[in-house]
C-alpha cells in the first residue's frame, strides 16, 4: 500500500499531465493503475478541493484553462491564455 506522501505525489504528476484539477477531469482521464478522486479523499480526509491544494497545483476549471502551476521540483510553468 502506497504512503499519503506517495499518493499525492502520483496526483500531483497525474494532475499536472491533465492539465486540469477537477475532479471530473482527473477521474475521466487518470491513467490506468490510479486510484480514483473518492479513494484519494477518503485515504486522506480530505475533500477534493483540500487534496488539490495540498499538492500545490494552481487550481482550474478545465482542460481549456491555462494557468501558472507548480511541478514536483518547484518550478513553475506558464501557459498564456488569449482573453
Amino acid at each position: 500500500m502506497k504512503s499519503n506522501k506517495e499518493i499525492l505525489e502520483d496526483l500531483t504528476r497525474e494532475l499536472l499531465r491533465i492539465g486540469s484539477t477537477t475532479q471530473k477531469d482527473y477521474d475521466s482521464l487518470k491513467k490506468k493503475g490510479q486510484v480514483y478522486s473518492t479513494t484519494i479523499c477518503r485515504r486522506l480526509k480530505l475533500s477534493w478541493p483540500e487534496v488539490v491544494k495540498v499538492t500545490c497545483v494552481k487550481a482550474h476549471d478545465s482542460i481549456s484553462g491555462s494557468v501558472i502551476r507548480k511541478s514536483l521540483r518547484g518550478t513553475y510553468i506558464e501557459n498564456d491564455v488569449p482573453k
